[in-house]
């Protein structure tokens, strides 16, 4: 039985989110909190379990350079950048309103391939939760 509900999926990362400004902001911090070389290891890191998972995974990439820098206590500091984000800040303009528009016309939920951990967070900081009934 086909059903005749409409529902309008939303990606988040360069869709909503300008995710390439929040990259450049993580930069700058990692550069400032470890230092170039082994920021460049953290991107190394990072990249090398997006090939295994199929998605970015920054958390993931800061516990992998924890394991190998143990007595480095400075990428904390990246932990903390990361989960006091305000990725509100990082919407496009106009993507709440877009998403209320849409919602005229049926459901929107966000579908996304994002970690289970930053993705949700991105996407409840930024307020596209609330903007999608938490779908």
């Amino acid at each position: 039985m086909a059903s005749d509900r409409v529902v309008f999926l939303f990606d988040v990362d360069n869709t909503l989110i300008d995710n390439d400004r929040i990259v450049a902001d993580l930069m700058k911090h990692l550069e400032r909190a470890i230092g170039h070389e082994l920021q460049q290891r953290y991107w190394e890191y990072f990249e090398q379990l997006r090939s295994e998972l199929g998605y970015a995974d920054y958390l993931g990439a800061l516990q992998r350079y924890r394991i190998a820098h143990p007595r480095d206590f400075h990428i904390m500091e990246v932990s903390y950048f990361l989960m006091d984000y305000h990725f509100a800040n990082r919407l496009f303009p106009c993507s709440l309103d877009v998403v209320e528009r849409f919602k005229q016309f049926g459901e929107a939920a966000i579908l996304s391939d994002g970690d289970m951990i930053f993705q949700p967070l991105k996407v409840g900081r930024s307020g596209l939760r609330e903007a999608v009934d938490g779908r």
